[in-house]
């Protein structure tokens, strides 16, 4: 997109890339490394009706896929699994629990707001990457020389004024 070329876009890139990363890092990093591992945070799923392999996937995108993301790895599909934990976290796991502990007094809504801020917001966020991806600082956007003009345009050979062609463009 024309935005991420702009000084704005270049600073919104990192901008989305970084509260991402901060938030998710350090979440997914007792899931990972904590006292039992991995293993003690899947044990607690299938209380929710999730699969224990989803729990793999979940621990391990918090806290690799954040890693990645920082870099500008993979940034779509590691901010794709991260949205996706989110909204596994706010339908299955938060919105649930805020309704069981609605005061009598209490407006449903808001009580299942205040329960799934969090997990909300983080959703969006991560969702937001997934179109949008890295931006330009990031490993994937370092400069490279062929990349810099379109294959139609560029000379080849040892005299210039030559084209070869013999090349079909890229599609």
């Amino acid at each position: 997109p024309a935005f991420t070329q702009t000084g704005a876009g270049l600073i919104s890139a990192v901008t989305r890339r970084v509260p991402v990363v901060l938030t998710f890092l350090p979440h997914g990093y007792p899931k990972v490394f904590g006292r039992c591992g991995v293993a003690s945070f899947v044990a607690d799923l299938p209380s929710y009706h999730i699969p224990a392999f989803l729990g793999y996937v979940a621990a391990y995108a918090e806290f690799f896929g954040a890693i990645l993301l920082i870099a500008g790895l993979l940034t779509r599909l590691d901010a794709f699994l991260l949205a996706c934990t989110m909204a596994v976290a706010v339908a299955v796991v938060q919105l649930p629990d805020a309704m069981n502990y609605v005061p009598a007094a209490g407006s449903r809504f808001f009580v299942a707001m205040k329960g799934i801020e969090m997990p909300l917001a983080l959703f969006a966020a991560a969702g937001a990457l997934v179109p949008l991806g890295a931006g330009r600082f990031s490993h994937r956007s370092s400069p490279r020389l062929e990349s810099r003009a379109p294959a139609s345009r560029r000379w080849r050979g040892g005299r210039q004024g030559t084209r070869d062609v013999q090349c079909a463009p890229a599609i």
